[in-house]
């Protein structure tokens, strides 16, 4: 698979249409949160933090209007992703838990799925990632950035833990809540900002503002309709209608 985080999505949606989705990556979920990575700034970071209002779950301006909310409403309608199934909490104790319980029997079939054959070993993990296949290094990728990890170089017991939901040819019986999930860090870390000074979210709180803001910047984004007719629109691709973006400056 490409590297570029559109194609990505393009080839796991449209493997999905096609019957060609052999893990149920597309219906995971995942695919959908996989958004660009950003350069961090800082001080506007730590400006959004001395904005954000807890019992609102919003970054507010300065005459105290919502800028934009940051809940499992505003990222799903910014990724114009809607389920009506029921989605399975990311809870990190929990996910440490079953990786302390992770068998042999396993971690072996983990690594005869997603590693190439010249690496395969019973050694316990952290694995580096180029010892994966191409799918096994993008979905881990993907996790990297949900879960909100520094880097995807190391392959480590959690990230294992949900790699192993796919299964080649097996139904996807866990489809996990990654918006819950993500608001709830993103939470966390503004609160614990100011002593802790780590905030791992950046690429999700600057298309929260792009999207909500959008007609405040001096640029709009138009999206390419069916027809090849350019259409106002910002924010990430839609998971049912995806099509090249054009900027066009105002």
């Amino acid at each position: 698979m490409d590297k570029n985080h559109l194609k990505v999505f393009f080839q796991c949606r449209d493997n999905y249409l096609k019957g060609r989705d052999a893990i149920g990556l597309w219906e995971s979920n995942i695919p959908i949160y996989f958004l660009p990575s950003v350069h961090v700034f800082p001080n506007i970071i730590h400006h959004f933090h001395a904005n954000y209002d807890p019992n609102h779950r919003a970054v507010m301006s300065p005459n105290q209007t919502v800028l934009f909310p940051i809940t499992i409403e505003s990222i799903n309608e910014m990724l114009q992703f809607h389920s009506s199934q029921a989605l399975t909490p990311i809870f990190i104790g929990h996910l440490l838990e079953k990786s302390t319980k992770m068998s042999q029997s396993e971690l072996e079939h983990l690594c005869q799925t997603f590693i190439l054959n010249q690496y395969q070993t019973k050694d316990p993990p952290p694995y580096m990632q180029f010892f994966l296949i191409d799918m096994g290094k993008i979905i881990v990728d993907m996790i990297s950035v949900v879960m909100g990890f520094n880097t995807s170089e190391y392959v480590d017991e959690l990230t294992l833990v949900l790699l192993s939901i796919f299964t080649l040819g097996q139904p996807r019986t866990i489809k996990y809540d990654c918006a819950l999930f993500i608001v709830d860090k993103i939470h966390d870390q503004f609160m614990r900002l100011e002593n802790e000074r780590v905030f791992k979210f950046s690429t999700f709180i600057y298309h929260l503002i792009l999207y909500y803001q959008s007609d405040k910047f001096p640029f709009s984004v138009m999206k390419l309709d069916a027809k090849v007719n350019p259409r106002s629109y910002f924010g990430p691709p839609s998971s049912i209608d995806l099509f090249p973006v054009e900027i066009a400056t105002r």
